[in-house]
Order: C-alpha cells, then sequence, then structure tokens
C-alpha cells in the first residue's frame, strides 16, 4: 500500500486510534470543579471533558493546558503521565498558572486582611510586586543540597511534580522546551487566526511552509531545551563543551528522539502529501510516528487552497547549545527589554535546583521577546507571505527572533514589560 494512501486510511479509521484507557484530572479555568477522566486520545479527552464540565462549545475551540500555563496539543499529549491534571479554557477565557494564582491571592490576602496599622499598611501597599523579590533571599538559604541531581537523593525536590523524569537536568530541559513549545503554539494560532491566513490563497501557502519549517528547524534545535539544563552551562573547558547536542546524548522525553528519520522523509510523513525523493537513508519508518492532527489540519487546508504543500527551506544544523545558567543551576535576570543589564544587580538571581521552593518562584520569570511576538514578529510574517516567497534569510531572522535568545532574555517578574516594547 501506498504511503500517502496508509495515511489516509489511519486518519480515517477510526478503529486505528484506538488505544488503551488512560486516567487524567480536568479542572476549568477557575479551578472551581476538578474531575477524572478516562479517556483513548487527546480528542477524546477533549469530549468527554466539555461534557462534565458543562462546556456547551465545540470541542474543537476548546484548549488544554497544562497547570504551568504550558498549551498542549495531541503530540505533546501522548507524553503526559496519567492523572497529570489538566485545564480546559474556552475561547475568551484567560488561563493562570498557579504562580499567577499564588501572586493574586497573596496581594488580595495581604492588602484586604493583614492591613492593619500604619506601618503593615504602608509596606503592602508600596511596591509590593517589587517586594516579590525579597522571597529569593528569604528562601531556603541552605544549599547543601543544589548539587544534588537525581530523584534519589533529592526525592523532596520532586515532591508532587507530575513527571517521570529522574533527574533535575531532564525535568528543567522539559520546562524549557514547553516555553519555546508554546510560543510555536502562539505564532500558529495568531497566524491562522489573520485575514491574510484565511483570505489570500498564496499566502497561505507561504504560512503554511514557514509553520512547517519552524516546527522542523524546532525538531532539529532540541526546542531549545538546553537553555534551562545546568549540564550545559560553559565550565571553561572547551573539551567538555561539545559543539552539537546529537539525539544519542538527548532525553527521553526531547522529540528528536521521537524518530530518527530525514528531514524530507519526516516531512513527507507529516504532511502527506510532499512527493516522495530519491532519499532511501530511512525506509522502515514507524507510522505511529506521525501527527495525525497536523496531518488532518493540513490537508484540509491544501483541500480549501487546492495546492500542494512543500517545505523549500533548507533546516540548518543544530549548532552548540549552551544553558543560560551557571554550572550549579543559578540564573540572573537579564533585564527589561530596553535596557543592559538588570538594575537590581544580585538581588535578582535565582537557583531553581536548589529546591523545589524555588523551582516554584522560578516559573514566575519570563522569557521576554525584547521584539515583540504578537504585536511585531508575526505581522511581519504576515507581511513578507503577501510579497510572493519569503526570502530565506528573512524566515531565518523570524525563527531566530521567535524562538532563540538572540531575542529572547530571562527576566524576573519585576523586569518583565508587559507594555508595548517601542
Amino acid at each position: 500500500m501506498s504511503l500517502i494512501a496508509e495515511c489516509f486510511r489511519r486518519l480515517t479509521d477510526g478503529s486505528s486510534c484506538k488505544s488503551e484507557l488512560r486516567g487524567y484530572k480536568v479542572t476549568d479555568v477557575n479551578r472551581t470543579r476538578k474531575i477524572g477522566i478516562a479517556c483513548r486520545n487527546f480528542q477524546d479527552l477533549k469530549r468527554k471533558a466539555c461534557s462534565k464540565l458543562n462546556i456547551a462549545n465545540n470541542p474543537t475551540e476548546v484548549n488544554i493546558f497544562l497547570l504551568d500555563g504550558s498549551l498542549i496539543d495531541e503530540e505533546y499529549f501522548h507524553t503526559l503521565e496519567p492523572q497529570t491534571t489538566l485545564i480546559l479554557q474556552k475561547p475568551g477565557e484567560k488561563v493562570l498558572s498557579d504562580a499567577d494564582i499564588l501572586y493574586d491571592a497573596l496581594r488580595r490576602v495581604n492588602i484586604d486582611f493583614l492591613a492593619a496599622g500604619d506601618k503593615v499598611t504602608q509596606f503592602l501597599t508600596e511596591n509590593l510586586k517589587a517586594k516579590v523579590a525579597l522571597l529569593n533571599k528569604v528562601l531556603n538559604k541552605d544549599d547543601s543540597k543544589t548539587v544534588l541531581s537525581t530523584k534519589d537523593e533529592h526525592p523532596e525536590w520532586f515532591q508532587d511534580l507530575e513527571t517521570n523524569c529522574t533527574t533535575k537536568e531532564a525535568y528543567m530541559h522539559r520546562r524549557c522546551q514547553d516555553r519555546i513549545r508554546t510560543y510555536l503554539y502562539k505564532t500558529i494560532e495568531q497566524i491562522r487566526g489573520s485575514d491574510v491566513y484565511m483570505n489570500d490563497h498564496k499566502a497561505r501557502q507561504q504560512l503554511l511552509r514557514t509553520i512547517a519549517f519552524f516546527k522542523v528547524q524546532l525538531k532539529e534545535d532540541h526546542y531549545f531545551g538546553y537553555y534551562f539544563d545546568r549540564s550545559r552551562a560553559k565550565t571553561g573547558n572547551s573539551k567538555d563543551d561539545n559543539d552539537e547536542t546529537d539525539s544519542s546524548r538527548c532525553y527521553e522525553h526531547c522529540p528528536c528522539n521521537f524518530s530518527h528519520i530525514s528531514y524530507e522523509t519526516y516531512l513527507r510523513q507529516r504532511y502527506l502529501r510532499l512527493p516522495q525523493s530519491s532519499d532511501t537513508s530511512t525506509t522502515d519508518v514507524d507510522s505511529t510516528k506521525i501527527d495525525e492532527t497536523d496531518a488532518r489540519r493540513l490537508v484540509e487546508a491544501e483541500k480549501n487552497a487546492n495546492d500542494k504543500i512543500s517545505c523549500i527551506y533548507r533546516v540548518k544544523p543544530s549548532g552548540k547549545q549552551i544553558a543560560i545558567c551557571d554550572e550549579k543551576g543559578e540564573f540572573k535576570c537579564e533585564g527589561r527589554w530596553n535596557v543592559d543589564g538588570c538594575a537590581y544587580g544580585d538581588r535578582h538571581r535565582i537557583n531553581p535546583y536548589k529546591s523545589r521552593e524555588e523551582l516554584a518562584l522560578f516559573s514566575t520569570w519570563n522569557l521576554d521577546h525584547k521584539i515583540e511576538r504578537s504585536r511585531t514578529l508575526v505581522p511581519k510574517i504576515l507581511q513578507l507571505s503577501r510579497q510572493g516567497t519569503i526570502n530565506e534569510q528573512d524566515i531565518y531572522d523570524c525563527y531566530d527572533n521567535l524562538f532563540t535568545v538572540k531575542n529572547l532574555r530571562l527576566v524576573h517578574i519585576v523586569c518583565h514589560d508587559k507594555g508595548s516594547h517601542k
């Protein structure tokens, strides 16, 4: 049977999607109810959760998030452990992470209840947000367990974490991938919701090719998980700093390990309609690795466009991957987007490898785009798509600005400017 016919059969034959039941905990954005769901796949989860939470929207309109605010898709869903707690978001709703809820709760309690007396009132009402920085100095001055790595060595660090990672480094690697993956999802969502994508046939083809490139290049770059992985910190010893990060040395959860196939073969199977090539480097491919959700969506897009999709951009080899922390795992705030360095100096530093409390506090730190994703970068991609074939260098520049530290800087919550970066 041909590859296209087999892929079409897998997409249309419901029996092929069946798998064993797995249990998850599901709640809404308000966290008012938590229910258990036994499901066989991502769509089954959405359908049952909408029914039990009395959500009238079509399940395809509902998004699924982790408690830390990470948006997940069907491919990522299959990597989650059973009993993971998930949040359903209806269109127009805002999802708050645990860190956001904790901060808001502390602020409400402190101001409304504890503000009794002139001194307390003055402390709590003046620059309360900045005082969060003091937690870094108050919490866990004992750093004797910072150097420990495995779950057996430091079990309390892993307490209540819904993960099968056995080392701190692996867990932090995945958390960074989650952040980069969220930027990808938000970029795709904004592109597909634009007038250009919906109304301009030729531009839509360019945008589909751009999305295809982003996904494959991110896989090549391991979704930049090593930004948070202290095992990749600079050591000062060039012999210890490898020039590249190949899949044989990467963690099990990394997409680079999902399938070892060439770029063109990967695209051909992922998007179903790329022409066959002379590439015979991989002949035995596990077809279950196909991202059926993306394939189904792209097939529909191609049907509407009445055109075939192909990626014309060359995927760059993954370069040296270096952490943005030191060998111990300590991160320093890089300051507001429009200044060089952090004005608070050593007061804005954190080591999530030290304790679970600092790990929780680290979730309030942001990878901030200096050139903004939603206001500048995505509109630029949309503009380029209307000018014909997008220049390869423009695609690389957009990719670097969206997903790499060329345009991302790690900042403390106080230094995160959510206003317009102009």
